[in-house]
């Protein structure tokens, strides 16, 4: 079976397109800052005794997200959790939050 190469020219063509724009995609949709998430979380989580936390957070703010949000946030911090640290969906959260505005 041989792939069929598309490119943009053969694209816009077969879309009936009259012109082309790039398309920008936003750094935090990308895999390698979800990496970068992960990482942080994974060296800057600690514990003393309760919940593993980051301990230069010191603000506390009650967040709404919708359902399909949270299930995702829910879904990266299972993931990512392993046998010593545990990650919760708002700490996932914080450190997208975090990352996006220090950028």
């Amino acid at each position: 079976m041989t792939k069929t190469k598309l490119d943009k020219g053969k694209i816009s063509r077969i879309l009936g397109a009259k012109r082309r724009e790039a398309v920008q995609i936003p750094f935090y949709y990308t895999p390698t800052f979800l990496g970068q998430v992960h990482e942080y979380l994974r060296r800057h989580l600690s514990s003393r005794g309760g919940r593993p936390t980051v301990t230069k957070w010191k603000v506390v703010r009650k967040t709404r997200y919708s359902e399909q949000t949270w299930k995702i946030l829910e879904d990266m911090a299972e993931k990512w959790s392993s046998g010593n640290a545990s990650i919760s969906p708002a700490q996932v959260a914080a450190t997208i939050v975090e990352e996006a505005v220090g950028r």
